[in-house]
Parts: C-alpha cells; sequence; structure tokens
C-alpha cells in the first residue's frame, strides 16, 4: 500500500469513528448544530476557541466587507444548516455534503444579516431553492437566489491559484460553541490559521464546527476565496480536534467553467488581490491601476474610453449617499465587467452580465473609492462610463411626540420604515370639523410584524390596530382636534410600511 492511499484510509477510519460519536449529537435534536451529512467527519476547533465575531471588526476591513457575502444556509429536507457564499449576484456556494441532490435544495434560504445582536427579522433572507448541480469529489454545490443578493451584499472573488503550505488564511462561518452552550447563538464569526498540509486537499488549523461547512476559506494576503471548507479529524465529544480540511478553489473553479458554463464566476484574476490590479503598468499617465486611477470629484461624470479595458477611476465622496455607476459597450466587440472597491481596494461589489451594459448602485459614505471597468477573459473594446452621485437627505427625527411628522387628512404614502427595535414613527394630524376617517399602514408581515396606535391631542391612547396580518387599520369618526398616530414594531421587528389616511 502506498504512502498516500495509507493517509486516504486513515482519513476514512477516523471519519467512521467520528461518525459513531457524533449520533448522540445528531439526536439531540438540535441539528442546526451538526454538519448536514453522515459522509464527512465533524468540524472541529483546533486547540483554543479563538474564533471573533465579524461586528467587532471597523467597516473598513478587508474580512468584514467579504464577511458580507456569506451567508446562514437554512436547510429543512436536512432538518440542518450550513455556510454559504455569493460567487455572484445570485449564485450561492456550499458544500455538495449540504445539498447532496436537487431534492435537497427545496426551502433553501439563506440570510446574510445574522450577526451578533441582530434580532431574526432582520436577517435578510432570501430563497435560494433553485438547484443548479454539484460535485461529490470537490464538496461543492451551486444555488441560484432569488432576489439576486449578490447586489445588495456583495460577492467573493474566487482565487484560480494552487496554495503553499504556511498560507495564512481566515474562515467566514456562521458558528458557535453549541458545546460550551448548547443554546448559543450561530451569528457571524471569523476565524483565522494557516495551511499546515497539502495533499488532494488543504489541511488547515482555523477553528470550525459542525455547520461551518461550505464556509470560504479566504487568503490574509488577497483576500480572494482559495477553498472550500468541509471537514475536520478528531473529535473528542466537545468538538475539539487535530485539522481541518479545505477543498482548493482553483479545482472548483476548473469544474465549474468545465461543467457549469453558464455560471460566470468572474474567477479569471481581474487583480491580483493586492490592491495593484493586473493592468498595472510602468505609464504613470495611463489610469491603467489604482495609483494612476483618474481622479472623479464632481457629478454627473461621463468619460469615453475608445482604446481598450482595465481602467480605473478614484471617486470622491464628500458625504453620505447614494453612488450609481454604469458602462456601455458593444458586447460583440469585447465583454467588459465593472468593479466597485474601497479606499483599502477591497471589492464590495461587482457587474458581470451577458449584455453591452453593466451596472453598479451603492449607498456610500464619505470617502474614496475605486471604480474598475474591465474586460472578461482579458477582452478589450471601447466603452462610456457615468458615475452619478445624489447625497443623502437629512430627515428630521419623527420618533418622539414633540417630533411628530405632519400630515393632511388626506394622505397616502409608501417609502417609510421601522428601522430597528427602538425606532418609534409618529405622525401628527388636525381634524377641523367633525368627519370619519380610515387610517392604516401596509406592509410584509413575513418581514416585519409592525402595530399601529392613534392617541388624541392630549397623547390619551384611543386605539390600536396589532394583528398578524399585511394591514393594520383603525376606522372611526373624528372630532375636531388634533391627534397623533404611532407606528413601531412588535417586539423589536422592523421593515419598511406605507401609510394611508383618508
Amino acid at each position: 500500500m502506498t504512502l498516500k492511499s495509507t493517509h486516504s484510509f486513515k482519513k476514512i477510519q477516523t471519519t467512521l469513528i467520528l461518525l459513531i460519536a457524533a449520533l448522540p449529537l445528531l439526536s439531540c435534536g438540535r441539528h442546526e448544530s451538526s454538519d448536514s451529512s453522515g459522509a464527512f467527519a465533524s468540524s472541529i476547533i483546533v486547540g483554543s476557541l479563538d474564533w471573533k465575531e465579524i461586528i467587532g471588526l471597523s467597516n473598513n476591513s478587508p474580512i468584514k466587507v467579504n464577511a458580507k457575502a456569506v451567508a446562514d444556509v437554512k436547510l429543512p429536507v436536512m432538518g440542518s444548516r450550513c455556510t454559504g457564499f455569493m460567487i455572484s449576484e445570485n449564485i450561492l456556494m456550499t458544500n455538495h455534503h449540504c445539498v447532496p441532490s436537487s431534492r435537497y435544495a427545496e426551502g433553501i434560504t439563506a440570510s446574510f444579516n445574522h450577526l451578533k445582536g441582530v434580532g431574526e427579522a432582520d436577517w435578510a433572507s432570501f430563497d435560494c431553492s433553485t438547484f443548479i448541480g454539484n460535485n461529490r469529489t470537490l464538496d461543492f454545490a451551486l444555488l441560484e437566489c432569488s432576489g439576486s443578493p449578490g447586489t445588495e451584499f456583495g460577492m467573493v472573488e474566487l482565487s484560480d491559484d494552487d496554495q503553499q503550505i504556511g498560507t495564512p488564511l481566515y474562515i467566514v462561518q456562521q458558528n458557535c460553541d453549541y458545546y460550551s452552550d448548547r443554546d448559543c447563538d450561530w451569528s457571524k464569526k471569523y476565524s483565522k490559521g494557516k495551511i499546515t498540509k497539502k495533499d488532494d486537499e488543504y489541511t488547515h488549523n482555523a477553528d470550525t464546527l459542525g455547520g461551518s461547512s461550505g464556509s470560504p476559506v479566504f487568503s490574509q494576503t488577497s483576500n480572494k476565496v482559495i477553498a472550500i471548507h468541509h471537514a475536520g479529524r478528531g473529535n473528542n465529544g466537545q468538538g475539539r480536534g487535530t485539522e481541518n480540511y479545505a477543498v482548493p478553489m482553483y479545482k472548483i473553479v476548473n469544474a465549474i467553467q468545465s461543467d457549469f458554463p453558464q455560471v460566470d464566476i468572474g474567477a479569471s484574476g481581474d487583480d491580483s488581490g493586492n490592491g495593484n490590479g493586473d493592468g498595472d503598468s510602468d505609464d504613470s499617465t495611463s489610469n491603467n491601476s489604482f495609483e494612476t486611477a483618474t481622479e472623479v470629484t464632481n457629478f454627473p461624470y461621463q468619460n469615453k474610453d475608445e482604446t481598450s479595458s482595465d481602467k480605473f477611476f478614484k471617486v470622491n465622496i464628500a458625504k453620505s449617499g447614494k453612488l450609481t455607476i454604469g458602462t456601455s459597450f458593444s458586447h460583440s466587440v469585447g465583454d467588459l465587467d465593472l468593479a466597485f472597491y474601497n479606499a483599502e481596494k477591497s471589492k464590495l461589489k461587482i457587474s458581470q452580465g451577458t449584455t453591452g451594459t453593466e451596472n453598479i448602485s451603492q449607498e456610500v459614505n464619505a470617502g474614496t473609492y475605486f471604480v474598475k471597468v474591465y474586460g472578461y477573459k482579458s477582452a478589450e473594446a471601447p466603452f462610456t462610463l457615468n458615475i452619478k452621485f445624489e447625497a443623502k437627505k437629512q430627515v428630521a427625527s419623527n420618533g418622539t411626540f414633540e417630533t411628530a411628522t405632519k400630515i393632511k387628512t388626506s394622505f397616502v404614502q409608501q417609502g417609510f420604515s421601522i428601522s430597528s427595535s427602538k425606532d418609534l414613527d409618529f405622525y401628527k394630524f388636525t381634524v377641523t370639523s367633525g368627519t370619519y376617517l380610515n387610517l392604516s399602514i401596509n406592509f410584509s408581515h413575513s418581514v416585519g410584524d409592525l402595530d399601529l396606535y392613534l392617541y388624541n391631542g392630549s397623547r390619551k391612547q384611543l386605539a390600536k390596530s396589532d394583528s398578524v396580518s399585511n394591514n393594520e387599520s383603525v376606522s372611526k369618526y373624528f372630532s375636531k382636534g388634533t391627534y397623533y398616530l404611532k407606528v413601531k414594531g412588535y417586539k423589536g421587528a422592523s421593515g419598511k410600511y406605507g401609510l394611508s389616511l383618508k
């Protein structure tokens, strides 16, 4: 028996032992805290537990930026959960053993804002139950999500390069130490480590547990995904063991390009991941690198480039607002894509369509950002770039009786929202002569349950509507006087709503 086959046999033997040890955990009812299949050893914590909450990072941290695209994946058919991540606007990747076939994709949802302290109503969940395909050998599965969550939460960048032993890495995952606290919250966390061995897959020492299956493994240097985590070894019954395993991403990239050509993964390496870009040149007068990017300070901005792709633009924003970026070109000449970066040159969003336009829309704070127009698989074509900026309107708070928004008795408007558990909206209206009025709010109860309250001018509650439907309303006769409305979330719920008074 060769050394390689002996190593493989030992891993299989270890896996069988771990499966037997894991049976009590799988039968305890907390299925979301276990891996989704008996085909793999449980992921484990190596040494002392050192993962940390994502919310503890600064907004400019590359780890926090990449973490936005990572999701808590619920598997109803499995009765379990895994972790997944967006590789394009609507394609989510996780492990094959999480979604072994199309039947197991039924009812799958991905939640992108499951962070410490964030209530389930604010998790931003999407239907990702459309099965695209999977690969058992490389242990990956692809799902299509409705609503294109990648446009809102971003997409990771996949590396098609093999990595070396010692490569520093970090893993973003949805998990918690349920061995120590069975009721813990598997909020979004990150753990750091390095590649310790190389064989058919990478061995690493970053902390994980069951439920971390499908987590992206990022390079600490390039911040690209270099592997997908999927298994571990040595669980001592308390989730502690000796090593974890991840499938190299370059193998998965090759498999996707071969078996799923309809999936645009953008892994052709539009930049090196270290802030230099692959279009760099010694020509300091060009704009083919971050360092020589064309400055944009006035809006609207338009640029027409008749030469090639791989062009960088440095956008300086003086205040918070909405940035809209669009490029147009002849797709038959060359397929161009669009990327958007923060000041640290970490990618925030990409647009990789198959038409003659690419568009990105992003809410931004004051600061510096970068835009790159680049060719898919080195394509080139003349293009026009348009950048627009709309400053955020400062809206006065209406969270008290004293600051209530004044409205008329014939008022209908959408676009309001309760943004957090502490948010309240007050409205004030005056009735000049006795009349019958209907007051109502409409919203999506599945997103957040909102309630409606009515008060008189002395701020005494007259009525309330707190059903479990998508509409709350109060209909009554109003005598002459001043009245107040209050909209709040039930038990801290949040969501958008429309208000009608007529």
